[in-house]
């Protein structure tokens, strides 16, 4: 009798819908479609012969294009590009929906030969907002003093955050901001008063009040790019400092990820050598219920080149960060 009420209890409880926790601000739980994003720093990917910094060929463009195709992004999230033609370059003819930095457009945030722009290429079938970028990421764009218009004079040159969303309106609405901070301070030990350093930190407030405006909205986001700044070190300050000044924590994805970047590079007497990064400075963070997702069914890696490539093509000196809502297969 005992067992036969132990059985039919065990019946009962598995008839009953089961319960996924998710702190999703809308009424379905993960309503996430299958994503793929990847975060990629191009170095100087520019096709103006007469700007190019670092000198491509057409099959080191071609070898770009093939990891691009071989990764197959729903979302490429690219840093460093110097204009539209540039990324065409090395994506499929058609397919993509290109989104360049609002930063092209402002004379004197931008230089006269050669820019490192941030921007997105969409897939054509994902519907996509763009509103403005977030621009007071340039923190060097205002001086003391007024102009005789009584607005304060643009000097800066730093990148602009790119902003976009997708499937806005529905329950899968996400925020997407893709970011390339200012190098030089790359973890604590980095000089605190270094003018890197204080502008990384100016650049951090910045972003914690974009992240902040998202929780408070309710809204999904996901933050991802050229950091410039370790924070899986133990030593970093950036993520300790964001999370201090929000509401609810941001989610570090790239926790996890194994750095094993090999790369190229000419050195000042024109000679080539190799060298392996070992430590993200590419990174992703994104609101809980993202995380929740991409932890549950998802996968978060680097895109390592192998020492064939490195030895034949100019590729990059990152390599691309892949972010996907859920596993092949």
């Amino acid at each position: 009798m005992q067992r036969r009420l132990i059985n039919t209890a065990l019946t009962v409880i598995l008839m009953l819908p089961s319960v996924v926790y998710s702190d999703a601000p809308d009424h379905q739980v993960n309503p996430f479609p299958p994503l793929s994003i990847v975060s990629w720093n191009m170095q100087w990917l520019s096709t103006g012969s007469n700007k190019t910094i670092i000198n491509r060929t057409a099959p080191d463009y071609r070898q770009l294009a093939g990891i691009v195709r071989a990764l197959s992004p729903d979302i490429l999230a690219f840093q460093e590009v110097d204009s539209v033609d540039a990324i065409e370059a090395i994506l499929p003819p058609s397919g993509y929906k290109i989104f360049l930095s609002d930063r092209r457009h402002s004379p004197t945030e931008i230089f006269p030969d050669i820019n490192q722009y941030t921007g997105f290429a969409i897939r054509s079938t994902i519907p996509v907002d763009n509103p403005q970028d977030l621009s007071s990421l340039n923190v060097g764009s205002y001086i003391k003093g007024k102009t005789k218009h009584g607005h304060r004079a643009t000097t800066g040159k730093l990148r602009y955050g790119s902003y976009i969303v997708i499937h806005k309106g529905t329950d899968a609405e996400l925020h997407l901001l893709n970011i390339h901070l200012k190098s030089g301070c790359f973890t604590g030990k980095s000089k605190k008063t270094s003018k890197a350093c204080r502008t990384l930190r100016r650049q951090a407030s910045i972003l914690a009040s974009w992240v902040q405006q998202r929780q408070d909205n309710n809204e999904h986001y996901i933050v991802v790019g050229d950091f410039n700044h370790r924070l899986n070190s133990r030593h970093q300050w950036l993520l300790t400092a964001l999370n201090q000044a929000l509401s609810s924590p941001v989610y570090n994805l790239t926790k996890h990820v194994d750095a094993a970047c090999l790369v190229s590079y000419r050195k000042r007497n024109g000679s080539r050598t190799k060298r392996l990064y070992r430590s993200l400075v590419d990174h992703a963070i994104s609101s809980k219920a993202i995380a929740r997702a991409i932890t549950t069914n998802g996968v978060v890696y680097q895109h390592y080149f192998t020492a064939a490539e490195v030895e034949k093509y100019q590729l990059s000196d990152h390599c691309p960060l892949v972010i996907s809502f859920y596993k092949a297969g």
